[in-house]
């Protein structure tokens, strides 16, 4: 009976049967680890053509940006020139008549009472370092770089 079996286990029909059977089930797990390397490799390839497109962006917004800032007219550029210390100045200007105006309606900064003079001065004071580092920053990004006149 032993033989028979052995016999029956041995055979070239047995084999087979077991080889398909086992060949299946390992092809569909590696079909199935196949399509999930896939979709992993399509996702990567989707973020990194996301990320791509993003800095693409990015880096044309730069560029048109820093063209639109080149003048191209030396009229143009004596124009402007002369027209932000003309500005500069009659905001100064209107804000001394603002200041002198304001003075003379209320009698002067000693007629205040002290919590709204506190309230004030904190409020000046942080304007006036809002305001004076906008200007410096305005002034230094107005002006052409010379880092690029030594590369030259």
């Amino acid at each position: 009976m032993i033989e028979f079996i052995s016999d029956i286990m041995g055979s070239g029909g047995i084999g087979t049967i077991a080889g398909g059977l086992f060949g299946g089930v390992f092809g569909w797990l590696n079909r199935r680890e196949d399509r999930m390397s896939r979709a992993k490799d399509q996702d990567f390839e989707l973020r990194r053509l996301e990320t791509q497109s993003k800095a693409d962006t990015q880096t044309s917004e730069a560029r048109a940006f820093e063209q639109s800032q080149v003048s191209v007219s030396a009229v143009g550029d004596a124009i402007k020139s002369a027209v932000r210390p003309l500005i500069t100045g009659l905001l100064l200007f209107m804000m001394l008549r603002l200041i002198l105006e304001m003075e003379e309606i209320t009698g002067g900064i000693a007629s205040f009472p002290v919590d709204i003079l506190a309230t004030m001065y904190n409020d000046i004071i942080m304007n006036v370092i809002t305001l004076t580092a906008i200007c410096v920053s305005w002034w230094f990004a107005s002006r052409p770089s010379g880092i690029s006149h030594r590369i030259k």
